[in-house]
């Protein structure tokens, strides 16, 4: 009888610990309007995230959020086993390609270990800059979305409009 209690606590503290913290980007003032900056809403989210002790989800609710200039989600010194981006709405670029400046980096994931992104869509309105570069002027290469140096950064699913790749 005491080992079934024994075994039965045991069962129930695993199970706490390994409970995954969820955190929503608009409990930190991410606004789904798609003209509001949502850049610090995103890095608390995932300042949360990286130094909890247990797995963490940020959660990124339908609408449209501007990530206004370049975003890292630096994974060094990360506690967390795991991260999951569960996106159900759109990140969208600023509209001036320009607004990026010399980073050339929307969005980078840098030195992150079992990062996974489920869902969402990335709108880099990459329009004027696709009309920059068929005129023959000079142009920047345009943001991207890219892992430096990343382990474990998997089940990517994003839908991408107007939006330049380079390795």
């Amino acid at each position: 009888m005491v080992i079934k209690h024994i075994m039965v606590l045991l069962f129930l503290v695993f199970r706490l610990s390994s409970a995954t913290v969820t955190y929503n980007v608009q409990t930190f003032g991410a606004k789904s309007d798609g003209r509001s900056d949502s850049k610090n809403a995103f890095l608390k989210a995932w300042s949360l995230s990286c130094n909890s002790t247990s797995p963490a989800s940020i959660y990124v609710p339908a609408g449209r959020y501007l990530i206004a200039s370049a975003l890292t989600f630096s994974g060094q010194g990360c506690k967390s086993r795991a991260i999951t981006f569960n996106i159900a709405g759109t990140l969208v670029a600023p509209s001036s390609y320009n607004a990026i400046g010399n980073a050339q980096v929307w969005i980078k994931f840098y030195i992150v270990k079992n990062v996974t992104i489920n869902g969402g869509t990335l709108d880099a309105q990459g329009s004027s800059l696709w009309a920059c570069k068929t005129s023959g002027k000079a142009c920047p290469k345009g943001s991207t979305v890219r892992p430096y140096t990343s382990t474990n950064l998997h089940r990517v699913f994003v839908y991408i409009f107007s939006f330049f790749f380079y390795s």
